[in-house]
């Protein structure tokens, strides 16, 4: 079908129109993101969001994996999934009037609570995921203190670092830290499986209910860790916490002091994408903790 001004190349008009069995009608541009989204109209009037690639490096087949893991093994709600590869990713378009407010989140936290039930034998993943267009790393380990310490700190630290945004002399003091974490981290029960990447925007709601969760980056790791952002935006109030608290209790210490060492991870991916802003928020939990 002719559309006229359409943007997408024919093989992408190919992949969409032969994935969901109808033509297309219309094309516009979604706004933000980490790859380039456009929001179609299908003969049918139904519409689908395609995701394109802005760069090389992008691969949207991974999402395109992690999605149908979660429609296949969970009950976590996640937009219908078409086709993914690493030329393009076709999915429902979800209607929403807002993201995750103090109305949804009592069923954001059961949901999640819901999520982190499922649990492996290892913490990781059996591919490594992306978590803001950036490589999640998810070799995988019997031990979370270990995991986080490499795969995470470590790893997002020295990604920083050869961004040229974090300062050798920070990447030292993470670097002595880092040989210090098992004094400060415990070991939770069992790996528990996470969307690892929960903030407002990834939690798209209706009338005040949760429609979906998007923009996965899962693995099992620290059922705590899924809360990273909690404290580096407002994403996540005590209507939240409350009730996820009733459903699967937080562990000793979270909230004093191991959510300040978990958000170091989400603060080093900023500082590698965006430049220094957050780089006096890392100093401050570091020198918290003596480094």
């Amino acid at each position: 079908m002719q559309v006229e001004n359409n943007p997408l190349s024919g093989q992408v008009t190919r992949i969409v129109e032969r994935s969901t069995g109808k033509l297309i009608v219309s094309v516009a541009t979604l706004a933000g993101g980490f790859a380039d989204a456009k929001i179609v109209v299908l003969s049918d009037g139904t519409q689908v969001v395609v995701k394109l690639p802005k760069d090389a490096s992008g691969d949207l087949a991974v999402e395109g994996a992690t999605m149908e893991y979660l429609q296949r093994h969970t009950r976590l709600p996640v937009p219908e999934l078409y086709y993914s590869g690493p030329d393009a990713l076709v999915h429902e378009y979800i209607i929403a009037d807002g993201t995750l407010g103090v109305d949804s989140e009592p069923q954001a936290a059961e949901h999640l609570a819901h999520l982190h039930d499922i649990t492996s034998d290892a913490f990781g993943f059996d591919y490594d995921t992306l978590r803001g267009g950036v490589r999640q790393p998810n070799a995988k380990s019997a031990k979370w203190v270990p995991f986080f310490t490499q795969n995470r700190l470590l790893y997002m630290a020295r990604q920083a670092l050869e961004s040229g945004n974090l300062p050798v002399e920070m990447m030292g003091r993470i670097e002595r830290f880092a040989e210090k974490t098992d004094a400060y981290l415990d070991e939770p029960p069992k790996p528990a499986l996470l969307h690892g990447d929960i903030r407002s925007s990834t939690v798209l709601c209706h009338h005040g209910r949760i429609k979906a969760f998007v923009d996965p980056a899962i693995y099992f790791g620290d059922p705590e860790f899924e809360f990273v952002f909690a404290g580096e935006q407002h994403s996540l109030t005590k209507v939240f916490f409350d009730k996820y608290n009733e459903l699967r209790p937080f562990r000793s210490g979270f909230f004093e002091y191991r959510q300040s060492i978990y958000n170091l991870y989400p603060l080093l991916l900023r500082v590698k994408l965006f430049g220094a802003e957050c780089l006096g928020r890392i100093d401050a939990v570091l020198s918290r903790f003596g480094f």
